[in-house]
């Protein structure tokens, strides 16, 4: 898309909005598909040891069926490389979206409200924790 016809500001800041929507859009489904991954990872470690006649039940399209774990784990490990296929691609995307919103900003010169007084802000977080020391934590006494 040609950003060179946005000429007034309302355009250049709808679409920077458009930008960071679609930003987040892609961030959000790469998120829920990173989720799926770690649960597909975590069916796959528990199932491994056991053996293979022993029966386990699966979740397809909202039905519970019963199988034995010699034919769910192929199947969990094959949809787990897909994921994680379709995760990669999604990582892709998010970090070619990012890099077009920052060309963006900076075509522009966009500064966000407070975008540069975030690490200021947590400088100062960081040095009031310091101070205090082990400030938030919980030790408890044990009795003699």
């Amino acid at each position: 898309m040609g950003e060179s016809g946005l000429n007034n500001e309302r355009d250049i800041i709808n679409r920077f909005q458009e930008l960071k929507q679609e930003l987040n859009t892609l961030a959000s489904k790469y998120n829920d598909v990173e989720n799926q991954a770690q649960e597909h990872e975590s069916v796959i470690k528990t199932l491994t040891p056991l053996e293979g006649r022993r029966k386990c039940f699966r979740l397809i399209g909202g039905v519970l069926v019963e199988r034995t774990v010699a034919e769910v784990l192929p199947a969990v490990k094959n949809n787990n490389e897909q994921i994680r296929m379709v995760s990669a691609a999604l990582e892709k995307q998010v970090r070619a979206k990012e890099k077009e919103l920052i060309a963006f900003q900076e075509e522009y010169k966009i500064r966000v409200k407070g975008e540069g007084d975030q690490s200021e802000e947590a400088d100062k977080a960081s040095a009031i924790k310091e101070k205090k020391g082990g400030a938030g934590v919980l030790v408890s006494k044990q009795q003699k």
